[in-house]
């Protein structure tokens, strides 16, 4: 039988494809005998949970909140948190759940950098209330695991301030994303399938010149370079007819190389089956999961393998809860991952950076001969479309596999409301690389004469393992929880340990590890006081700095409840204030950074026997006073709830004190000869405010909600251990954390009068002689009749960051439909190199439609953009604020609507719950960069892979 040339890509090899079929045949084996058994009685109670109706969006009675252990009563929450459940995750197209986030969630600013199939994490990052953050916990551990279905996600919840946080201990400070997983509900199995395809298209691609054009710009870049001395044009007037008239593609090629290698859109699919009940004594949930996103390379079907960019990704989870004993429960949880990235031999990243870079008439794709086209400047394994079917093909799989153990005893025996718990987690990842690359020869066609570059090889064998880890988690809990008449108390102490170990270093293990406790009291379900504490450990750090005491307390009042509210302004349902203030820690720390180290130099010759004295060397100094980085937080709310939480509004303000931030020391001398170490001494302040706002109701058949949040972060650089500077304007020093410190650019040079002008400052390194008009024109500060150093200060906007999302959508007879709208304000980019300029690298490289605008004798007084120059330009490639750019955007970023059947209908079927869908991501942008050019997204461009918008189609079937 012929073998299918994709089968390598498409399923796990070997041992991992066998034991993949014999546990979706256990998979399913199990789900018919827990079909078949499990309608023994059982409760018809379950626990409320804050959710979403599948079908309207419209919130359930929420009464508990999910927070860092376990769930806080909603009426005595003080903390600041955001949650979304599994209904708001499963309308976005996405392998990654981040990627569902963005404008779900106040405080929580997801940004991307590319799109495409990718690994955990691939184009992502993420921050909270501006501070980088860090932690993923699922279900409690930090594990990396963002590739990972929604349908088995029952929440997202953000974490953001000390109150929620600081039981981490030693990685409380920036936030904490907690994910949980489903464990399954009490009542009988209730399987859902659901099977969904669609397509990715780009957001949007460079446009690069056609090659008639590019000569054409090419010939005045060249004599703008020479100024007012007439050169001969690189290119005649009869090739560039040649190229606009397409008389001889071999030798005028004019290659579309964006069209020539990349298809216009690319498959996705997934595919769901999970189950999920309870029989006497048990409850579970189990969920398969297959997922295709192929990439936008094209390939060759002559090839036996696959050389596009695609991800394949294969999880399986099980979460089996079991009433051991009336007292004693038991929770295990197993998941298992299989993922493979394919790309082609020479990588994803090589052929986009091409794609940017090589003008139409570089070469051609082809010679008249087959051959694939070159020259002395694209020599072999450069030819673009060489590069996507001729330089074979690598893969990285990633095998992870976890396994959860929690065992609950409740102790009402010793007095009501107490329990223990014990948990323990394994964590196993690999990632193993395998490259089937090659390279290939290209031949330059000039003449009826082939010349060769370079040369073709057979493919490589090579590959082997790379990141491999494991990670270890040990917890230990004792809790209390019990109201006496108006006193409720809640009491938690909590002891854990995560130890980290990299297999493919020599490092020992990283050990963080945390004695914490807290304490919720409220009177009368109006008056809530918590306090929470952790000692936490982190054993890279020197022992007398390894542990660190962190604290946290709060107060609230539910005001709703007082008489002079619940009588006299009775459509208030709900009304909290709540403000609490603690201390976190964060350790930002390298390998034993204390302990000094050495290397092995290269040694001498010494004597007259020449023999070799070995030497060695110091490496960068120890710093035996490395301390966690601390923040000093405040957090201040309210909660409103109006008829009968038709309408709810929270709202937070927030101060953050970050400080003995580690850095790079600044005052340091090349005399020392070694490197200096990293200390604490930085001090920054983020401080803003979150919203969240909702609407919810229902008129007979008819649901609808709209939902909106708005984020708003300022920040300050508080001390930085600056060097004595100038001037006042060049101190960072209580200025926003990162702003762009550079020239401002006063406009462009209209003539060469105005640069030989006597009171025009220009640059040392870029003299009058070497200017143009078209070149930049650059503020002189200081007033020293010079461009220099001392002239730079800070061009980037002060105002705050802000980030919003609106979701609104309704149901109505078996129709529902969901709108996700994300936005920014306040947001700039910087815009630079050869994408901006055009000819980069000596002349070499591509330009685009936008180089169109440039500045010319008859556009002097509206070009927005530099004249034209090949290669290096000093003086316009300054950092300035002629390339930072107002970048705020808003996007149309999810919609889904769908269709469920009537039950009369669907039961004909013998199938209870039938509904088709079509959902979409990233659909619609609107973008202030727009107005400076169209060939760009506003959070990617250039060679990064693109962002991707997605059409997506599906079923889903209950039974």
């Amino acid at each position: 039988m012929k073998k299918n040339p994709t089968a390598d890509v498409l399923l796990p090899s070997g041992i991992w494809r066998q034991v993949y079929y014999k546990v979706s045949l256990i998979f399913l084996t199990a789900m018919l005998l827990i079909h078949s058994s499990a309608r023994a009685q059982v409760a018809d109670t379950t626990k409320v949970h804050p959710k979403q109706d599948a079908a309207t969006g419209i919130s359930k009675p929420a009464t508990t909140v999910p927070i860092l252990y376990g769930e806080q009563a909603k009426t005595r929450l003080l903390q600041s948190v955001a949650t979304v459940y599994t209904n708001q995750l499963i309308t976005t197209p996405s392998p990654q759940f981040l990627q569902a986030l963005p404008g779900r969630l106040p405080g929580l600013n997801v940004t991307f950098g590319s799109g495409g199939p990718g690994l955990d994490g691939n184009g992502l990052g993420f921050n909270i209330r501006g501070a980088r953050a860090q932690i993923i916990l699922i279900d409690g551990i930090e594990r990396g695991y963002q590739s990972i279905d929604p349908e088995q996600i029952e929440s997202i919840t953000v974490l953001k301030d000390a109150l929620s946080t600081v039981m981490f201990g030693q990685r409380s400070s920036y936030g904490i994303i907690s994910v949980r997983t489903k464990k399954g509900d009490v009542g009988k199995p209730r399987i859902s399938f659901t099977a969904q395809s669609g397509f990715e298209t780009p957001t949007a691609l460079p446009k690069p010149l056609p090659a008639w054009q590019y000569a054409t710009l090419y010939n005045e870049a060249r004599q703008n370079d020479a100024g007012n001395t007439p050169v001969p044009p690189q290119y005649s007037q009869a090739q560039i007819d040649a190229w606009q008239q397409h008389t001889d593609p071999y030798t005028y090629p004019d290659v579309d190389w964006y069209n020539t290698v990349l298809n216009k859109n690319a498959g996705i699919s997934r595919y769901n089956l999970n189950i999920q009940g309870s029989g006497k004594g048990f409850r579970y949930f189990v969920d398969l999961d297959n997922m295709r996103e192929k990439g936008i390379i094209k390939t060759s079907a002559e090839n036996k393998y696959n050389t596009n960019a695609q991800l394949n990704r294969y999880l399986l989870r099980s979460n089996v809860g079991v009433d051991v004993t009336p007292t004693t429960f038991v929770q295990l949880n197993l998941f298992g991952r299989f993922q493979r990235y394919n790309q082609p031999g020479g990588g994803v990243s090589g052929i986009f950076s091409s794609l940017l870079n090589t003008p139409q008439l570089a070469y051609p794709v082809f010679n008249p001969d087959g051959s694939l086209g070159g020259s002395d400047k694209y020599p072999g394994n450069a030819n673009i479309w060489g590069q996507a079917v001729a330089r074979g093909y690598q893969f990285q799989d990633v095998r992870d596999i976890a396994v959860d153990l929690e065992v609950t005893q409740k102790l009402d025996a010793l007095t009501k409301g107490f329990w223990m718990q014990a948990k323990a987690s394994n964590n196993n990842t690999a990632y193993f690389t395998t490259k089937r690359d090659k390279n290939f020869e290209v031949y330059q066609y000039l003449d009826d004469t082939y010349t060769k570059y370079g040369s073709t090889t057979e493919q490589t064998t090579g590959g082997g393992a790379n990141e491999r880890y494991r990670i270890v988690y040990l917890e230990g809990s004792l809790g209390y929880d019990r109201t006496f008449k108006k006193h409720a108390i809640s009491a938690l102490a909590v002891a854990n340990q995560q130890s980290r170990l990299a297999f493919n270093t020599t490092n020992l293990p990283e050990n963080y590890t945390a004695y914490s406790g807290k304490l919720n009291y409220a009177y009368d379900e109006k008056y809530i006081v918590e306090g929470a504490v952790s000692y936490g450990g982190y054993n890279w750090l020197e022992p007398s700095k390894r542990w660190t005491t962190y604290w946290a307390g709060g107060l609230g009042w539910n005001l709703h409840k007082e008489p002079f509210i619940s009588r006299h302004l009775p459509f208030i349902s709900n009304l909290k204030l709540r403000a609490n203030y603690g201390l976190t820690g964060q350790v930002n720390a390298g390998y034993f950074s204390y302990i000094q180290t050495y290397f092995n130099a290269n040694g001498y010759w010494f004597g007259s026997g020449s023999s070799l004295e070995k030497s060695s060397g110091e490496n960068a100094l120890a710093n035996t006073g490395l301390a966690p980085e601390k923040a000093k937080k405040l957090n201040a709310g309210i909660d409103l709830g109006l008829w009968n939480n038709k309408l709810t509004i929270t709202a937070d303000y927030f101060f953050n004190k970050f400080y003995d931030l580690v850095a790079p020391p600044t005052l340091t001398t090349a005399i020392l000869g070694a490197g200096y170490p990293n200390q604490n001494y930085q001090r920054f302040n983020y401080w803003g405010a979150d919203i969240a706002i909702n609407w919810q109701q229902q008129i007979k058949a008819f649901n609808y909600f709209v939902t909106g949040n708005f984020s708003l972060v300022q920040s300050k650089v508080v001390y930085s251990a600056e060097l004595p500077k100038n001037y006042d304007y060049q101190v960072t020093t209580g200025k926003p954390i990162g702003v762009l410190y550079g020239y401002t650019a006063t406009g462009l040079f209209k003539s060469y009068d105005e640069i030989n002008d006597p009171a025009t400052a220009v640059m040392p390194s870029s003299p009058k002689s070497s200017l143009r008009p078209g070149d930049i024109r650059y503020l002189d500060r200081n007033g020293d009749g010079q461009i220099t150093v001392d002239d730079q200060g800070p061009i980037g906007t002060v105002k705050p960051t802000i980030y919003y999302g609106l979701n609104t959508g309704f149901s109505f007879k078996g129709i529902d439909l969901s709108i996700l709208i994300q936005g920014t304000l306040n947001r700039q980019s910087y815009f630079n190199g050869d994408f901006m300029n055009g000819f980069g690298n000596s002349g070499q490289n591509n330009a685009y439609e936008y180089n169109l605008g440039r500045f010319t004798a008859a556009t002097a007084e509206t070009a927005k953009q530099p004249r034209l120059w090949l290669g290096n330009n000093t003086n316009n490639t300054q950092t300035s604020s002629f390339w930072l750019k107002d970048n705020d955007f808003v996007r149309l970023k999810n919609v889904e609507i769908g269709y469920t059947f009537p039950e009369k209908l669907s039961r004909k079927i013998g199938l209870p719950a039938v509904r088709l869908f079509a959902n979409g991501l990233n659909l619609l942008t609107w973008s202030e960069i727009y107005d400076m050019r169209k060939d760009l997204d506003p959070e990617s461009w250039g060679a990064a892979y693109p962002i991707m918008k997605i059409f997506n189609f599906g079923i889903n079937i209950k039974f």
